[in-house]
């Protein structure tokens, strides 16, 4: 017998799996995994298996997403309720904004190169002045008050590497003594133990220290 043979064009392989399927709340998650510092509409299309067409549906550009992205870190952060006066309240502030750039390496220079406003962000900076409107400050020393706490953390996360070059706080404080190894003879040798123990201990340690100073600051002000 023959070989039977079939005329005409063989059928495609049929694909097996589910589609890729993409909605708002996949988006962002897969946008907080790549990070602050890698996000591009590229990089959430190619880990979702998407087009670019199809985020375009719901993000208009990068910083739209990275704005939406901010607002999914602030909501996912536990922050103070005002309890126990308002210096506590503002520690526990600090280190609530602590905690989120600790967790979102990039975000502090998302923030100050003014790329992004994260409605979330603007309401938690609100809730804290209104807090402070109830211990008795007033507006204005409520908003510099803000304002301030919030420049504090974020400039200590200014310098953290990006991710995957050692993104941490450590790395950082290893890059700034380096720096300042070359240069400690030019420091008065009053100051010199000191700004060496800054670069040499923990990020943690010496934030503590700048933010009790600020504190300080502001009892003094509010008399």
């Amino acid at each position: 017998m023959g070989v039977r043979r079939t005329d005409g064009a063989a059928k495609p392989a049929t694909r097996m799996g589910r589609p890729p399927v993409a909605d708002r709340d996949a988006i962002v998650r897969a946008a907080l995994e790549i990070g602050f510092s890698r996000l591009t509409v590229s990089a959430v299309g190619e880990r979702l298996g998407i087009s670019h067409s199809t985020l375009y549906r719901y993000f208009k550009s990068r910083d739209e997403l990275a704005a939406a992205v901010v607002d999914h870190a602030v909501q996912a952060i536990e922050w103070p309720l005002p309890a126990d006066g308002w210096r506590s309240f503002l520690t526990e502030t600090a280190w609530a904004h602590w905690r989120l750039h600790d967790a979102h390496p990039g975000l502090a220079r998302e923030i100050t190169a003014l790329r992004l406003t994260s409605p979330a962000l603007v309401r938690r900076d609100n809730e804290t002045g209104v807090h402070l409107l109830g211990f008795g400050f007033s507006p204005e020393a409520a908003m510099l008050v803000v304002d301030m706490l919030a420049e504090l953390v974020v400039q200590e996360f200014l310098a953290t590497p990006p991710d995957g070059e050692g993104a941490s706080l450590d790395a950082s404080q290893r890059r700034r003594r380096e720096l300042i190894d070359p240069w400690l003879d030019l420091y008065d040798p009053r100051l010199r133990p000191v700004l060496l123990g800054a670069v040499s201990g923990s990020a943690t340690a010496w934030f503590e220290r700048k933010l009790a100073l600020f504190l300080d600051g502001v009892a003094a002000r509010q008399g």
